[in-house]
């Protein structure tokens, strides 16, 4: 008896997950639409739907359009966008990012602050105040939903493992966060986060493998298996920047992979052949566009070695598609073509599609979005299509 009634009760919950998901692929939705798709009885439609009502995580819209045959016209169903919301963080080198979600994934506000040159200990009451000034500001019903920080470095277990510049101390974030908050905190690798980005928000059930490498002060790779993110045993697959450069002497120290061809190394070989001006990407982007050529001759080796990259990594996973996540190749887009062509004269098998990243600013906020959603939800296995990328961010 015991058994059957738990068999029951986790049947219904997978049914109300399933109607949840259909909600959120498809909003607006009908419930016979919704019926339809899940090859469920209306009723049995009916009754899971007013379970999610009840917990106030739909909303209905108002009438749709009536059918063909005539009939009553279906009432619209949507993710309750007035719900709750996510805090999700992303560590920078030089800013802590900061957005607001809802629950469908709309962004709700964008901000940085300034975290250059500041401890760990100095920068978590700046997280505190962001979390309180949301919090003054809200309207939603539940409020705060879940945390999620984007870490550049590796994470096992929700805990960061390796940082080359977030020293952590003894601060635990998943502890303190999730102690004074009281929703689930999570921590994930930055270019795990994009992948999660391009499944979630941009491809959804178009894709079952994919690749994202992240282009940044270091190069990750963020890995789609099956729909599904891998992160290996210890949550360092994927760290193709710290891959090591083949040949050279055996007394030599070999070179990571990040070191020659990350956005910091384009920007320090260049400012070293320049006498050493201070640049940054933008500096970079103002020197190519003048026609520089120590720039160009510079990002011609940069698209070299990011198309040695691709190939490398296509070998090893066998992706239905690359995605780049590089501030640098967005706001340089023509870099893309040569990075393709570059592609195609090296390349000895079957070739991936490639494609940048868009708005990579906010892809691994989104990510973290999506991830911590889905364990609000408790919904980490299902398909979700999430949105609401295009916004005009808060100063």
């Amino acid at each position: 008896m015991g058994n059957a009634i738990r068999n029951r009760m986790q049947l219904h919950q997978q049914n109300i997950q399933s109607v949840l998901a259909q909600v959120f692929n498809h909003q607006p939705i009908s419930r016979i639409e919704i019926s339809r798709n899940l090859a469920l009885n209306k009723s049995t439609v009916s009754s899971l739907y007013n379970d999610l009502k009840e917990q106030g995580v739909v909303e209905e819209l108002g009438e749709g359009a009536a059918s063909t045959v005539g009939g009553r016209k279906p009432v619209l169903i949507a993710i309750n966008r007035r719900y709750g919301y996510t805090m999700n963080f992303d560590f920078g080198y030089r800013h802590l990012h900061v957005m607001q979600n809802n629950l469908s994934g709309d962004v709700l506000t964008y901000t940085q602050v300034d975290v250059k040159d500041l401890t760990i200990d100095e920068i978590v009451p700046l997280i505190d105040e962001q979390l309180q000034k949301a919090s003054g500001d809200d309207r939603t019903s539940h409020g705060l939903l879940g945390i999620s920080f984007a870490i550049h470095g590796t994470v096992d277990s929700n805990k960061i493992t390796y940082s080359p510049f977030l020293k952590m101390g003894s601060i635990d974030l998943a502890r303190y966060f999730g102690t004074k908050y009281s929703v689930p905190v999570l921590l994930e690798n930055e270019a795990n986060l994009a992948a999660v980005y391009e499944r979630d928000f941009n491809h959804g059930q178009s894709l079952n493998n994919s690749v994202t490498i992240s282009i940044h002060r270091g190069i990750g790779a963020g890995l789609i298996i099956n729909k599904q993110l891998y992160r290996g045993a210890h949550g360092e697959a994927g760290e193709i920047g710290r891959s090591l450069q083949i040949g050279g002497l055996a007394d030599e120290t070999p070179k990571k992979t990040e070191d020659f061809c990350s956005e910091d190394a384009i920007i320090g070989q260049i400012s070293e052949a320049k006498d050493n001006i201070p640049l940054d990407r933008h500096g970079v982007v103002e020197l190519f566009n003048a026609g520089d050529e120590v720039t160009k001759q510079a990002l011609k080796s940069f698209v070299d070695n990011v198309a040695r990259i691709i190939i490398n990594t296509t070998n090893s996973y066998d992706p239905d598609a690359v995605f780049l996540n590089s501030p640098l190749i967005e706001t340089l887009p023509q870099l893309l073509p040569d990075i393709e062509l570059a592609y195609q004269r090296m390349v000895t098998s079957a070739s991936v599609p490639i494609e940048v990243t868009k708005n990579s600013h906010y892809a691994t906020l989104l990510g973290g979005c999506a991830l911590v959603t889905r364990q609000v939800l408790e919904m980490d296995e299902f398909e979700l299509r999430f949105g609401g990328v295009d916004v005009t961010p808060s100063a």
